[in-house]
């Protein structure tokens, strides 16, 4: 309890503190996005910490955090009196009004904004506590970036599963998560767990803010014309749809169950195209990896509320500090990405680039096209130079060619099966637009765009095989483009269709092209182009559906709206049965009472393995080699398990891992065997030697693995440090 409110506080004060900082950047907007600060002082932050560890400036740990929050908070607060100072309205200086919402708009926004974040951080938080095995999937791997970036002094991190090496992945998210854990003493399994709460809580607040703050900007727009309900249920929706219901598939599985919902199939419905992974945000949350394309979901949100508000504005052009706050700021968010999980990167940037082609066709953009150009170009630029270090160090997985053209796709029936399982909820808010659209094909240029993706449409079904699902996708996109520019539109309705283009076409290319990686020339040649493609669509059609929905009791035919409310009331319902069925199935009915102890699976078979791992956490050099068996990746007995939970590297972790980091095992797992097995003294000692290994663990799993006819030597080459309950560690010391 006592560690989740202290995490939760951390993360109150880090947006108090950033909140006139957010203020400054996205205040252009409805709101001013006060609804991000969270989000924005945690970037922020870790940013600062980041770049002082990576320049060799400082090295990381409690002092270099406590000095980053308080840069943030100071500057916050100078921001925040000089902004009050330029506020002709504002009626008290005081400090405590500093970062406090004046108009209605923005109040209810903020508040809505705590409360969702409250209650999904204490929904997630107490979720995660009736899942608390942290092992399984790719629990380890995130688990062991976590321990390594807190036992590291300087980025990037040295690699937990690979002696001497570094991490060679997308790690700045974990940095994220890292630097709280270590702020407070968390120990790595329970913040593992408090984690799993947090990012759900960032999300929803995420999409809550966005697509509330979309929609204010709309009723502006719209004036006497705006329906009934406001920017606060509008963002709740949204957030629903994003963050917590799940998809069509889950109801399929809900019938195919014997008896829902014990026997609940929680894992299919991430696994609806053949060879490929279909995951979703709340299929995200009830698993509970911490991977990088779930911990981006909240930044990408707030990279695309850039876009969103260059759409609305444009670029700023008036107080130079404010304009090169703003773009300083938006190039933070998307460049940023690309150290979190790089194929959010093109998503926000191309999201970016089409909000400044569309404010470019507004009159306020008149003699300002030159302006705009240059500033998008900078923005990006600086995108990838905030986040150089990394970039310099990261090596991507390497192919002859990229890209691979796609062969093999399914038949039109089942691609449509397939989507609408998927994608059926947020397609249908996003119908109401299409049908709007075509009811109001009189301007040329919407002709045009129908008459073009029917075209296309057409033409595909005379001359291909397996492509019109592509060709759908294709039109979709084709009217998405052609309404975003068209000029008879408010700038919010434009901006929407943006955002539709933008998932359309994110559904698109893995229909035509797959990313070539370890699984290339294999049925699962685009498993991971579906899987990260399809994940960023999922996000941009739910941050789209949620300003959708209402905004369809302004589009929609009034006789129509009868029909396609209760459509829309009948799906939202459905999309309940996964999150209750899932969470009830994979908490195994939430029989056992919450815990934060992660590491309970490790007790059951092992039960001295977790204090062996506190040891070492608490006596040894965050860079000290430790010696432990090696298995297979995904071990279910625990391999890795001290390397993993204590983040101090090992010689040889999960190997399949390291092969796609483009780490070379060699003859590590034979020179583990080798050094366990030995009688041999002199031997030992030069393998010993060859890895730098400074302490030897021997538990129930290196007794297993490699029998007991090694383990005398062990007190010949050091002192034995720690003994408890079958498991032993060895300082080296010969």
């Amino acid at each position: 309890m006592l560690d989740a409110l202290g995490l939760f506080l951390v993360i109150e004060v880090v947006g108090l503190a950033a909140a006139p900082l957010t203020a400054l950047v996205l205040g252009r907007l409805p709101g001013a996005g006060l609804g991000f600060s969270k989000i924005f002082g945690l970037l922020l932050v870790t940013w600062l910490v980041w770049i002082a560890g990576s320049l060799h400036i400082a090295p990381y740990g409690k002092g270099l955090i406590i000095g980053a929050g308080t840069l943030v908070a100071v500057a916050g607060v100078l921001v925040g009196l000089r902004l009050r100072s330029l506020d002709p309205d504002a009626g008290s200086k005081r400090l405590r009004r500093l970062a406090l919402p004046q108009d209605p708009v923005r109040r209810r926004l903020f508040w809505g904004a705590e409360l969702v974040f409250a209650a999904t951080f204490a929904a997630g938080a107490l979720f995660a506590a009736h899942a608390p095995d942290v092992w399984n999937t790719e629990k380890p791997m995130d688990m062991a970036f976590i321990t390594a970036i807190n036992a590291s002094d300087h980025f990037p991190p040295h690699d937990p599963w690979m002696s001497g090496e570094t991490l060679n992945y997308y790690y700045l998210g974990h940095v994220a998560l890292a630097w709280p854990l270590q702020l407070l003493s968390l120990r790595p399994d329970a913040g593992y767990l408090l984690s799993w709460g947090l990012l759900l809580a960032l999300t929803a607040t995420a999409v809550y803010t966005f697509s509330g703050t979309l929609w204010a900007a709309a009723r502006t727009a719209l004036g006497e014309r705006a329906p009934r309900g406001g920017p606060v249920l509008a963002g709740l929706v949204a957030a629903a749809l994003v963050a917590i219901l799940g998809n069509l598939a889950g109801v399929r599985a809900w019938i195919k169950a014997e008896d829902p919902p014990t026997d609940y199939a929680w894992f299919d419905p991430s696994r609806v195209i053949p060879d490929t992974i279909n995951e979703f945000p709340s299929f995200s949350f009830i698993l509970g990896d911490l991977h990088a394309h779930v911990i981006a979901l909240p930044f990408t949100v707030l990279a695309i509320a850039f876009a969103m508000q260059i759409a609305l504005a444009g670029p700023r052009g008036d107080a130079l500090w404010r304009s090169v706050s703003e773009a300083l700021a938006a190039a933070l968010a998307i460049g940023m990405l690309y150290a979190i999980n790089s194929w959010s990167y093109p998503v926000a940037a191309g999201l970016l680039a089409a909000s400044v082609v569309i404010w470019l066709r507004t009159p306020e953009a008149k003699g300002r096209t030159g302006y705009a150009i240059v500033w998008l170009a900078v923005v990006l630029v600086a995108s990838i130079a905030l986040i150089l270090p990394f970039v310099l160090d990261f090596e991507p997985e390497s192919r002859d060619g990229v890209l691979g053209v796609v062969e093999t796709r399914r038949d039109f029936k089942h691609w449509l099966g397939d989507h609408a399982l998927i994608y059926g909820i947020l397609l249908w808010p996003l119908i109401g637009l299409f049908a709007r659209r075509l009811l109001d094909a009189r301007h040329p240029w919407r002709w045009a765009g129908w008459g073009l993706a029917a075209a296309l449409v057409f033409g595909v079904l005379l001359t291909a095989k397996n492509l019109t699902g592509a060709a759908v996708m294709a039109a979709g996109l084709l009217v998405g483009v052609f309404a975003a520019l068209d000029r008879g539109l408010s700038q919010p309705a434009r901006f929407l269709w943006v955002l539709v283009a933008g998932g359309a076409a994110l559904l698109l290319v893995p229909e035509l092209l797959y990313l070539r990686d370890a699984f290339d020339n294999s049925a699962l040649e685009r498993m991971n182009t579906v899987f990260k493609a399809g994940y960023q669509a999922y996000l941009v059609l739910g941050l789209a559906a949620g300003v959708a929905l209402p905004w369809a009791a302004v589009w929609l035919p009034r006789w129509s709206w009868p029909v396609w409310a209760s459509g829309m009331a009948v799906l939202l319902v459905l999309g309940l049965v996964y999150p209750y069925a899932g969470g009830y199935a994979r908490t195994g009915g939430y029989a056992n009472g919450p815990t934060l102890d992660g590491l309970r699976w490790l007790k059951a078979s092992s039960p001295g393995d977790p204090a062996a791992i506190a040891w070492i956490r608490d006596h040894t050099d965050g860079d000290a080699v430790v010696l432990e068996a090696f298995g297979e990746d995904y071990s279910a007995f625990g391999h890795a398990r001290i390397s993993t939970f204590s983040g101090r590297p090992t010689v040889m972790g999960w190997a399949g891992h390291e092969v796609q980091w483009q780490h070379d095992p060699g003859t590590r797992s034979a020179d583990i065997q080798a050094l366990y097995q030995t009688t041999d003294v002199t031997q030992a000692r030069a393998l010993l030697g060859r890895y730098g290994v400074r302490y030897v663990v021997v538990g129930p799993i290196e007794q297993t693995t490699y029998g007991d006819a090694g383990t005398p030597k062990w007190d010949q080459l050091g002192d034995r440090v720690f003994s408890q309950d079958g498991t032993s560690v060895w300082r080296i010391t010969a």
